[in-house]
């Protein structure tokens, strides 16, 4: 079937000193690579090389990730209960959804690579770029590395396990030196083979996807051999304390994110009106049916006691009690760790485009560097960047509690940002009503977006009913409120005192 040749215009934003803000078009070829401003006539050097299979094998594998093989113990510990597990599961299922209707409309309203920035550009021009800067930090600084280092960390986990054959009592920084050895495995592919990390990405998804798939027919193969272990008097046990929801919900949601992953870089997908909302809610779909029912095996499988034990290899535990310890100690570990590493290979080609687009739109110093392409048509100073970020957040995070302090640090900022870009969606409606939105959100998906974000910024700073770990319950949501203040400050020297923008690559002369 041939493509046919569609021109879009896409609406960018454009700043005024402060003083006022107009959209401005670019017009460009929906399945070529060359983008053409009509003010400029600048080409664009990424090519369009994602179509809606590649970019739903993106959207997949990037939500796919160590999540759903490493957080249902933390989560079972934090609601204390498999009933208000599995309850946890589909609410953030819903939830995600909405949030993903919600960038569906401002994808395809507003289809440029660069995701919120380009949302709060648009929605809320004073003070002169100052959400859209702040997000393009905290997503640099803290969101994306914090993941990134996460999912690491976690592969380094099950290699671990595949090669001693045990789930817990590994060297950590054994498996830390794992997780920054697939960083730069990441960067590296991602670098200077581009065609081949995609073609690599699509095939580790499908490696994520039938790993899936076999957890759930295990799961109900076994349930109809025996019945159910985990779920007699599934909510006994249930916690009443809001605090612990935060606590669950950040693994839920963590275990979710990658929906919007297209929405950072929409300038290197073909069609993007038509393959961004089919790619996106599809991926979703597929994967959130996929986790809630992965969850229930793993409790058909193993009763409550051996999920909570199992830390973050709960899914190695599970294979070793179906299939022994040939395939559950190696086997099959090793095919979740490079799962995994399919997932950090996502992850880093979303941070990168971010970085990319944040370097382009004069945010950040050396930005003709930081915003250049390589002869091997990547961003590679953005992704060398990105990897050294995520090394960082990989090594100094104290022992014994990194990896839940890596999600929870990573998913405050996140929330954040997801409600003030779907409150400037709403915003838009009122005050660019001329802007094209081939596709609209439905307003209970805009509300449940929004009223989830003031949940997740509020609570966990509430003091949960018991706090014996080693770091603080409040230390990960106030070190990234902490981070989006001094952003503040880098913002007034960056854009108000070097006037940064005035001179990036997309400057109007």
């Amino acid at each position: 079937m041939q493509e046919v040749d569609i021109p879009l215009t896409v609406h960018r934003v454009i700043a005024d000193g402060g003083r006022r803000s107009s959209i401005s078009s670019v017009t460009f070829s929906a399945t070529g690579s060359d983008i053409l401003d009509e003010e400029t006539a600048e080409p664009a050097e990424l090519e369009r090389t994602l179509g809606l299979w590649s970019g739903m094998a993106i959207v997949v594998g990037t939500i796919i990730g160590s999540g759903i093989f490493s957080t249902p113990s933390l989560i079972l510990a934090a609601v204390g209960s498999v009933g208000m597990s599995m309850v946890v599961w589909v609410l953030g299922a819903v939830v995600s959804v909405c949030a993903c209707v919600a960038y569906m409309e401002l994808g395809t309203m507003l289809p440029r690579s660069g995701g919120e920035k380009e949302y709060l550009q648009a929605a809320f021009p004073r003070p002169r770029a100052l959400l859209p800067f702040v997000f393009c930090l905290s997503s640099l600084a803290v969101g994306s590395p914090s993941g990134l280092a996460a999912d690491s960390a976690v592969t380094g986990t099950y290699f671990m396990y595949a090669a001693t054959g045990r789930s817990v009592e590994h060297s950590e920084w054994a498996q830390r030196a794992i997780g920054v050895a697939v960083a730069l495995f990441c960067t590296l592919m991602h670098g200077f083979f581009v065609r081949a990390a995609i073609r690599l990405q699509s095939v580790l998804t499908v490696v994520k996807v039938l790993l899936l798939v076999l957890i759930v027919t295990v799961g109900f193969g076994v349930g109809i051999k025996r019945g159910t272990r985990g779920f007699g008097d599934a909510f006994a046990g249930t916690s009443t304390h809001p605090s612990a929801y935060v606590s669950a919900l950040f693994k839920v949601f963590f275990a979710y994110s990658g929906y919007t992953a297209l929405n950072y870089s929409i300038d290197e997908l073909r069609n993007p009106v038509r393959n961004l909302p089919r790619a996106a809610l599809g991926g979703l779909l597929i994967t959130a049916t996929l986790y809630v029912l992965s969850n229930a095996a793993y409790f058909v499988v193993l009763d409550e006691a051996a999920v909570r034990n199992a830390s973050t290899a709960v899914a190695g535990v599970f294979f070793t009690e179906a299939f022994g310890a040939l395939w559950g100690q190696r086997v099959v570990p090793l095919l979740i760790g490079l799962a995994t590493l399919g997932n950090v290979m996502c992850g880093m080609f979303s941070a990168s485009r971010v970085l990319f687009e944040a370097a382009r739109e004069g945010y950040l110093p050396w930005s003709r560097v930081l915003g250049s392409i390589s002869r091997f048509q990547s961003p590679l100073v953005a992704l060398a960047v990105s990897c050294t970020l995520t090394i960082v957040y990989i090594v100094t995070p104290p022992a014994g509690e990194a990896y839940a302090f890596l999600i929870d640090i990573g998913g405050y900022p996140v929330w954040l940002f997801y409600g003030l870009a779907v409150v400037g969606l709403l915003i838009m409606r009122r005050s660019h009503r001329d802007l094209v939105r081939p596709f609209r959100a439905w307003h209970v998906a805009n509300g449940v977006t929004i009223a989830t974000a003031v949940f997740m910024c509020v609570v966990p700073f509430v003091k949960p009913e018991s706090d014996d770990g080693e770091i603080p319950y409040w230390a990960a949501p106030l070190a990234a409120l902490a981070f989006i203040l001094l952003s503040c400050v880098l913002w007034y020297v960056q854009v108000v005192i070097r006037r940064g923008p005035e001179r990036s690559h997309y400057a109007y002369k």
